[in-house]
Parts: structure tokens; sequence; C-alpha cells
């Protein structure tokens, strides 16, 4: 019996160093693109938000500061006392926008409501100083195009960006990014939007919580996909995916409330559940549905006068997503002739892979490690969740009979 446990032991010992040295053995030596992470890259610009060493006559003023904001600005400097911030954002038409901001030693005042390719005039007063700031703004995109009836409502130009516009049609605020769906507000200064990153469906994976300086401070994985419907509900988040479900801001959370039915509208009537389909409104009363009067939903927005300093947060993500599921097609890689990723791109991302298949053919993605391959079979676009992977990966391909093996290989 011992000598039986001494070969037991050794084979254990055997494998754990052949899975070890099977890690290793990677044969692709260029590792392939990596995305920085949303929240990691947001931490380097929040490096440069300092007013140390600068004065009221003399900011740091950084023009859209996370980068997708691109008509708001960060102004930064220090004080003697903890004297309010009055300040102005002047109008083209003698339509200025007037805010308070609380005092503080260090200041790190957000500027909302710029013109678009435009010198904009800014003035800071505290007491009886004051400041006037130049702030040039670049122009709105080439193809962002919009149209619309009435002004200081949100809304998405022609081609996806959310915006702001005045009662003169002029662009206040805007996101330079193609987020998904609708927008709710939390306060005036925080709102929830569908991510920028999708699934083959086209459905978003994700819920941003959003300042309107473009910072992320919190995202949300929709394991099923999210639909583009939300609203604010007390303190959290309803949102539709295959099921209406309430996240919960704090911890991500996620309780269902219903099956989605095909809904085309999520929203709160007093303590009420409202959706919509076909055109009717319906209450949601313990996962049933009761019908109700049309809703009307007129939110008009308008900038506080009660301002704090601008906070650096944390920020956060909750959730997972689902596993991708390996193809069922057997692939034997014995024989394979070298291949360039020309036409497939293949980019490491958060927590997936995403792969672009410009072929024109259908492809097969194999991801080679000792003892473990992955195949996935690739039309136009596939999404790789890569939690159940670990170490690194050779990458193949196979496109017609051919199998291909490439240079490149990542890494989990």
């Amino acid at each position: 019996m011992k000598k039986l446990y001494i070969l037991i032991g050794i084979f254990l010992i055997f494998m754990m160093l052949l899975a070890g040295f099977g890690s290793m053995m990677v044969m692709g030596n260029k590792k392939i693109m990596e995305e920085d992470d949303i929240f990691i890259s947001q931490k380097q610009k929040e490096a440069y938000f300092s007013g140390y060493g600068y004065s009221m006559d003399n900011p740091n003023v950084i023009v859209n500061p996370y980068g997708n904001s691109p008509l708001t600005a960060l102004v930064l400097f220090e004080m003697d006392d903890y004297s309010d911030v009055f300040v102005t954002i002047k109008g083209k038409d003698n339509d200025d926008i007037n805010y308070r901001v609380h005092g503080e030693r260090h200041h790190v005042i957000p500027i909302y409501a710029l013109y678009a390719d435009y010198d904009n005039t800014v003035i800071i007063k505290i007491g009886d100083k004051e400041k006037t700031l130049n702030i040039k703004t670049d122009k709105l995109p080439d193809d962002f195009n919009y149209e619309m009836d009435t002004y200081d409502y949100f809304s998405y130009g022609n081609n996806g960006y959310p915006y702001i516009a005045d009662n003169n049609g002029e662009v206040r605020w805007y996101l330079n990014k193609h987020y998904f769906g609708n927008i709710s507000f939390i306060d005036n200064f925080h709102l929830v939007i569908g991510s920028d990153k999708y699934d083959e469906e086209g459905k978003s994976i994700s819920l941003y919580q959003m300042d309107l300086l473009g910072k992320i401070d919190s995202e949300y994985l929709i394991e099923n996909g999210y639909y583009g419907y939300n609203a604010i509900y007390g303190n959290d988040i309803l949102a539709i995916s295959d099921n209406v479900v309430l996240v919960d801001r704090e911890n991500g959370e996620m309780t269902k409330k219903i099956k989605n039915d095909n809904f085309n509208y999520v929203g709160v009537s007093g303590n009420d559940i409202i959706v919509s389909k076909d055109s009717k409104y319906y209450k949601v009363i313990n996962e049933e549905l009761s019908e109700v009067d049309n809703i009307v939903v007129n939110f008009k927005y308008t900038f506080d006068d009660n301002i704090p300093n601008y906070k650096v947060v944390i920020s956060k993500r909750f959730g997972t997503l689902k596993k991708t599921e390996n193809s069922n097609t057997k692939i034997s890689l014995l024989s394979y002739k070298k291949g360039n990723l020309d036409k497939i791109k293949i980019i490491k991302s958060n927590d997936r892979i995403v792969i672009q298949n410009m072929t024109g053919e259908k492809v097969y993605i194999i991801l080679e490690k000792f003892f473990d391959k992955r195949i996935y079979e690739v039309d136009d676009i596939k999404y790789i969740n890569i939690l159940d992977l670990h170490g690194k990966y050779t990458i193949y391909y196979k496109m017609g009979k051919q199998i291909y093996k490439t240079d490149y290989y990542f890494e989990v």
C-alpha cells in the first residue's frame, strides 16, 4: 500500500510539472494588442488633476479631462481660505449659465456647458476678485448631425452621440463615443447609460454610471446583455435584459422584477415600475402586468446652482459575463501552415477577446495551450469571455480545409 501511495505521489508531481511545462510551451512570440482597461486609463488621467502650485490668477485648466466629454473642463488651483467660487459661462445670446462651487482650500472646479469650436469665456469670481478664462474647444465630430424641435433635452444625434442642446439649438454637452440606449439621471451630474462594449447581437454588455465630465464611476456587467432601456428607481437602476432587473448601485446585485416580453420602455411613476410594449403602458405588480394610461415623459435638463468641488472617486466594476461556449467542431493541429493575422483582428479588452474576421469566409479560431484547446467559430465578429482561460495560448486558425499557425499568443 505504501508503494502505491508513493507511485500516486510521483504521478501527481509529474502531472503538475508537465502542466507547468506545457503552459510555457508557447510557440507564438508576439503578444496580441491589449486595450487599456477604461478604469486604468481614467486613473492615469487623474494623475494630472492637481492644483498644487496653481493660483486663481494662474489656474491649471484641463479641457475634456476624461477624453469623452469635450464640452467640459476642470479648473484647479489652491486657496488660502474656504471661500465659495462663483462661475459664469458666458452665453452667445445673453444666456449666461451661472453656478456656485462650494469653498475648498484645493479647488477642483467642474466647468460645464461650453460651446463647441469656440473660444469660451468663463469667469471665476471669489469675493471681489475675478478671473476671466478663455477655454477653446474643438468642433463637433464630422458625423455629428441632429435635428430637434425642442431644446434643453437629452437626446441622440443621428449617429448616436448623446447630447444636450440649449434653447437656441447650440450643443452644450455631448459624449464623443457611441454609447447605448437611453440616458437616466441619478442627479444633475451623474447619469446611467449603456456602455460602448457590445455582444454579437448588438446589445451592450454593461451599464455605466458616469458623471458629466465623462468619468465612469461604476460598470455593471449584465450577463445576458443590456437591451437599451433603463430608469432610476429609488437609489438603484432598473434595466431591461432578458428580464427587467433592478441593479443595486452599491454592490451590483441584480433582482428580477419580470420577464422581458418585448418591452421597449421601462420607467417609474411614483413607486410603481412601468413598462411598455405595443404602444401600451403597464404597471408591474408581483411579476404581473396591469395596463395604465399613457405615461408622458417630459424631462428638461438644467444645470444646478449648487455644485460641489469635483471629487475623484475609485471606480468599480460589478458582475461577470457568461462563459463563451466552444465550438463542437473537431480540429487536429498535427498539420498546419504558417499564417498571419492581416485580415483577422484580435484584441484583448478587459475580460474579453474581440475577434474581427475580415477574410470574407468563415474561420475557426483555435486557442492552444498544452492539454487545453479552445475552438471558436467566427463569421464576422466574435467576443470570447475569458473567465475560464488561464496561462498563455498560441493562436491558430482554420479557413476552408487549411489550418494556419500564427506568431501570436495572448495571456490571461
